[in-house]
C-alpha cells in the first residue's frame, strides 16, 4: 500500500498546498481520496493517469474535496482517440447521487458516455472490493461528511477528511499503521468543524496509530510548528504533509 499527497491544503491558496486529494495504491489499483480542484492535473505528475483510475472517493461535497471529479467525468468522456468504457466506482456521503444529478444539469460534457458510473452512497459501514475493504464513520464536519478506513489484508490506513467530531474517528483509527488527518488549525483556534493540534494528537494517541500525517493545512496552522504542537499529545512520528509528499507502507 502507497499513499501519495495530490493536495495537502485548503480552499485558500498557498504554494505547494494544494485542495484536497489523496493517492493510495494497491499493487495495481490507485484509488483516489477526495478530488479537490486541480487533483488530475496533480495525479498526472505522480505517474499515474486518469485513464488507469476506476475508484474515486470523496469525504464529503465541499468544493476543495470534490470539485475536480467533474474534471475527471469531462476527461473521461473527451480524451481525443480514446473513451473510456470500463466502470468508474464512486464511493462518498448520501446525497451524491443528487448532487451529481444536479451538477450534470449545470455542466455540459460532465455526464458518463459510454461507461457505467457505479455510486455508492455511504453512511457508518463497510464495503468490500476484490483485494481491500472499506470502513466508514461520520465526522461530524457536515450532517453526512465521511472518514474512510482502507485494509488490504495486511496494513490499514485511515483518511479523516474534514473532522467536527473525534469519538468516531478514534474507532475508526484504532491500531491504524497510518492515520492521515486534517490539522487545520493551529492551536488555540479551535473550531466545531475542524481539528487543532491538541485535537489531532489525543485522537492519533488514544487510537495507537503508528504514524500520524497531517494535511487540509490552512495558512494559519502552516506558519506555526504543528509537528511540535502535535507531538505534545502523540509521541509517534509526525509528518506534516505537503503536495507530492509519499510514503509505502
Amino acid at each position: 500500500m502507497k499513499l501519495t499527497i495530490l493536495g495537502a491544503g485548503t480552499c485558500v491558496p498557498y504554494p505547494d498546498y494544494s485542495p484536497a486529494g489523496h493517492l493510495v495504491e494497491i499493487n495495481d489499483t490507485p484509488i483516489l481520496l477526495d478530488a479537490g480542484p486541480g487533483t488530475v492535473v496533480r495525479l498526472a505528475k505522480m505517474g499515474v493517469s486518469y485513464r488507469d483510475l476506476s475508484y474515486i472517493i470523496l469525504t464529503h461535497l465541499h468544493p476543495d474535496h470534490a470539485l475536480d471529479l467533474l474534471t475527471f467525468l469531462q476527461a473521461s468522456n473527451a480524451t481525443p482517440g480514446w473513451r473510456r468504457t470500463e466502470a468508474v466506482i464512486l464511493v462518498g456521503p448520501r446525497g451524491l447521487k443528487e448532487t451529481l444529478e444536479r451538477l450534470f444539469d449545470l455542466f455540459d460534457g460532465t455526464a458518463p458516455e459510454g461507461f457505467p458510473l457505479e455510486i455508492h452512497e455511504m453512511g457508518a459501514e463497510r464495503l468490500e472490493f476484490p483485494t481491500w475493504k472499506l470502513e466508514t464513520e461520520f465526522t461530524g464536519h457536515t450532517s453526512t461528511s465521511l472518514a474512510y478506513r482502507i485494509s488490504d489484508g495486511r496494513r490499514s490506513l485511515v483518511y479523516t477528511g474534514d473532522v467536527g467530531a473525534t469519538q468516531g474517528i478514534t474507532r475508526l483509527a484504532m491500531g491504524a499503521d497510518l492515520l492521515l488527518i486534517e490539522c487545520s488549525l493551529p492551536q488555540g483556534w479551535q473550531t466545531l468543524d475542524h481539528l487543532t493540534p491538541e485535537q489531532v494528537g489525543e485522537v492519533a494517541s488514544r487510537a495507537g496509530v503508528g504514524k500520524l500525517v497531517l494535511t487540509h493545512l490552512y495558512p494559519p496552522a502552516l506558519e506555526t510548528d504543528l509537528a511540535a504542537a502535535v507531538g505534545e499529545y502523540f509521541t509517534g512520528p509526525i509528518v506534516v504533509g505537503r503536495d507530492g509528499w509519499s510514503i509505502s507502507l
